[in-house]
């Protein structure tokens, strides 16, 4: 019987324990001890084990199935990226819900005995993935430079490759690259690149990755994708410390290739088609306390590094001491160079973030809060007294221009002397705040910025609160946020009945947080909402109906051009009727602009959408149609004598306007067949067209001729896919693609010199291998 073991162990513990009690003031308790708990701890063990064997459990309770832990790898454009993130903004993501987890293995529990079968270790995988497509594109019409597309034949390839092996009993080896090769400028500026690659070793308490990583502390200090290494350990079962160092860039070819290559054109260092190469570090020591709970101290740090773009400024100075920024081609002509004071054309940050958040939870209440307080220094100051950021630039006939000293003066002008002598800006973005920019102060700004959020659930009642604040000179430069800006909103959802809740918000956001303004910017949001689900005539329906609003003020004393008063209201209904394996949806809203400052710019918009979907099947046939209609009509005022503005102060509101209408409208239909074997077949249609009015008269005799500036853009496009052996992961697929661009003529007496038609002809092929 199972007790009967149970009960011997038991029986021979407490002998043991007995007879060394006894035994304790013998002198030779320490060897007779030894000697008899070294014995009796291998009958207890054995006495353990027969235990468990007696329990004969089921083989497939201790054994795992063979798909337990297997997860298909997708190192392709759904590739998973690795993840290095604090508990704050920590998101689960479906391609790593299967994946070992980075933290250590829990300690055994009091009492547990060796009877608990060990984790299984998830089996090894290997993955390739070869990807070819090729097409031939064709533009014709009067205006193809107008289209986006490379024409010609471009051929794209992809390389995946993914391994994920187990490393001993607790430790696990993963490696991703990603790389492509392409001739069509619009895929990829570079021909040869890498697009994605790292190498991530995991243990019981720690992980580190080089390459690739989403490094996410927290919302104020560091959010963002860099190339680097990062390494997570947990020093204690609660206390976890995350560290990064590395680069971010928008690609891999940023770190190592020259700015050429990323111009569509003749290279032109101040348009250099690449952002700075910026240094990036940071730091993450987060405290668990209870479940879900934590407390966190971050450090981040970015620092654009100005030497990865070309120059494109350079300051000389004349024999009068007068100093102008010239663009670099130019140089200093009969002026002396300034050593030193060559600089790129974008602004550079240098920063630095402090920050601490935390997370608590009590589940009595269901009540939760959530908070960050930040502060940051950065590069910047005030621009000195009397400098001058606009360059007056002379031609060869002597016109004088007046353009901004960064990045000057163009090619074949001539610099004024002493004009232009500062190459950032003269006036920060921020009214009272200071400009931020390492190219031109080496001081440091510090400012601070925090956010609160809190949400409680009372029986039937849900409320959410969130509050954020960013100072004016706050900048965070490797996370979300906005300089001076007061945010604050509060939702709630209450359950009159089982079927109808209502829905309610209200925010509010303002700037002009130091006062030096003479105005400030308020917007209000408030909004409200019932829906209505499992009605009595049909269970799945669902009805939401619903008023929002818009309203944007100035209080203060601003002038003619800040001043602004308008309220935009909105009514909206959305209707969804699932019919079978149908869904069927509707959706209406009106847009009421409200204009208090200049009435004639006053508007009301009516867009209407009504959408199609469904999954049939039928013998192992599959067909999945889908349908969108869209529309949206714009009523506005336009002035009768059309060479007139709406805003000139000639006109007498409503008397001299009348009723304008602009429409777009959008059509989607499309269908999808999956055939029992080989065979899939897509299909599309999309049409986007728009009818605007515009003041432009072909006749000057006739005030009220108005003629249409829309557009109208039909698309086809059709694909066959044959699966090689009828195996999903060998695929060849080939499509056609037709797009027409139509824009109206304004004058029907002169060539239609702006529409134009696109066409795509090609194919692809998708072989994946996997282990």
């Amino acid at each position: 019987m199972p007790a009967q073991p149970r009960m011997y162990a038991r029986l021979v513990w407490n002998f043991a324990y007995r007879f060394c009690s006894g035994a304790r003031n013998s002198r030779k308790t320490g060897v007779l001890s030894g000697v008899i708990l070294r014995s009796l701890l291998v009958l207890f063990f054995f006495a353990t084990w027969t235990t468990a064997a007696d329990c004969k459990p089921s083989p497939q309770a201790d054994t795992p199935p063979a798909n337990a832990h297997s997860s298909e790898a997708r190192p392709s454009d759904d590739a998973k990226q690795p993840t290095t993130a604090g508990s704050d903004e920590a998101k689960p993501s479906s391609e790593k819900k299967n994946a070992p987890s980075p933290d250590p293995m829990p300690a055994r529990a009091q009492g547990e005995t060796p009877r608990t079968p060990p984790p299984a270790i998830e089996p090894g995988q290997m993955y390739f993935e070869l990807r070819y497509t090729v097409d031939g594109t064709d533009i014709q019409g009067n205006n193809p430079e107008r289209s986006f597309l490379h024409p010609g034949i471009n051929h794209t390839a992809e390389f995946s490759f993914f391994t994920s092996e187990p490393m001993g009993d607790q430790h696990r080896l993963e490696i991703l690259g990603v790389g492509r090769y392409t001739n069509n400028p619009q895929v990829d500026p570079e021909r040869n690149s890498l697009q994605r690659a790292y190498v991530r070793l995991q243990g019981p308490s720690f992980e580190a990755n080089l390459g690739d990583a989403l490094v996410n502390f927290s919302r104020l200090s560091f959010n963002q994708n860099v190339k680097g290494l990062t390494v997570s350990k947990k020093l204690l079962p609660r206390l976890k410390v995350i560290g990064t160092v590395g680069f971010f860039v928008d690609r891999w070819g940023s770190l190592y290739r020259n700015y050429t290559f990323f111009s569509l054109g003749l290279p032109n260092p101040v348009s250099p088609g690449k952002p700075y190469s910026r240094f990036v570090a940071g730091t993450r020591v987060e405290q668990q306390i209870g479940r879900g709970n934590w407390i966190a101290m971050n450090w981040s740090h970015g620092k654009d590094l100005q030497q990865s773009l070309p120059d494109a400024t350079l300051a000389c100075v004349d024999s009068a001491g007068l100093i102008a920024i010239l663009q670099l081609s130019l140089g200093c002509s009969n002026l002396t160079e300034i050593p030193g004071f060559r600089r790129p054309f974008p602004e550079a940050v240098n920063n630095d973030v402090l920050s601490s958040d935390t997370n608590l939870e009590y589940a009595p209440w269901h009540f939760g809060i959530r908070g960050e307080f930040a502060y940051s220094w950065t590069s910047g100051g005030t621009p000195p007294a009397g400098v001058n950021a606009t360059v007056a630039c002379t031609d060869a006939t002597g016109m004088i221009s007046i353009r901004l000293a960064n990045p000057g003066c163009l090619l074949g002008e001539t610099v004024v002397p002493g004009s232009g002598n500062f190459a950032c800006a003269p006036q920060p973005p921020v009214f009272g705040a200071s400009v931020l920019d390492a190219r031109c102060f080496s001081g440091q700004v510090g400012d601070w910025a925090g956010r609160l959020e809190a949400h409680e659930r009372i029986k039937k009642l849900t409320l959410r609160t969130d509050y954020s604040r960013f100072e004016p000179n706050f900048f965070s430069a490797n996370a979300r946020q906005i300089r001076d800006l007061q945010d604050f909103t509060v939702r709630g959802e209450y359950e009159l009945t089982r079927n109808v809740s209502v829905v309610g918000s209200w925010r509010r956001s303002n700037d002009n947080l130091n006062g030096q303004r003479n105005f400030t910017n308020v917007v209000r949001a408030p909004e409200g909402r019932l829906v209505f689900r499992d009605l009595p005539f049909d269970r799945r329906m669902v009805l939401e109906v619903g008023y929002r609003e818009r309203n944007l003020d100035t209080p203060g004393t601003p002038g003619p051009t800040d001043v602004q008063k308008r309220s935009t209201r909105i009514p909206f209904l959305t209707l969804i009727v699932p019919m079978h394996a149908a869904n069927f949806t509707f959706d209406y809203e009106h847009r009421h602009e409200i204009n208090a400052v200049t009435p004639q710019l006053s508007t009301d918009t009516d867009r209407f959408a009504i959408g199609y979907r469904a999954h049939y099947s039928w013998d192992r046939w599959e067909f999945s149609p889908m349908a969108r209609f869209e529309l949206e009509r714009l009523d506005k005022s336009a002035p009768v004598n059309a060479a007139l503005s709406p805003t000139s102060i000639t006109l007498l509101f409503p008397t001299d306007f009348f009723a304008a209408f602009d429409t777009n409208r959008t059509i989607q239909a499309g269908f999808l067949v999956d055939t029992p074997r080989y065979i899939r077949i897509e299909g599309s249609y999309k049409e986007f067209n728009g009818l605007a009015l515009s003041s432009d008269q072909v006749n000057p005799q006739s005030p009220f001729l108005y003629f249409n500036e829309g557009f109208r853009r039909p698309s086809w496009r059709a694909a066959v896919t044959y699966k090689i052996g009828n195996d999903e992961n060998r695929t060849v697929t080939a499509f056609y693609v037709r797009t027409n661009n139509f824009f109206p003529n304004i004058d029907p007496t002169k060539p239609d010199d702006r529409s134009f038609r696109e066409t795509v002809i090609g194919g692809s092929i998708v072989l994946r291998f996997r282990k």
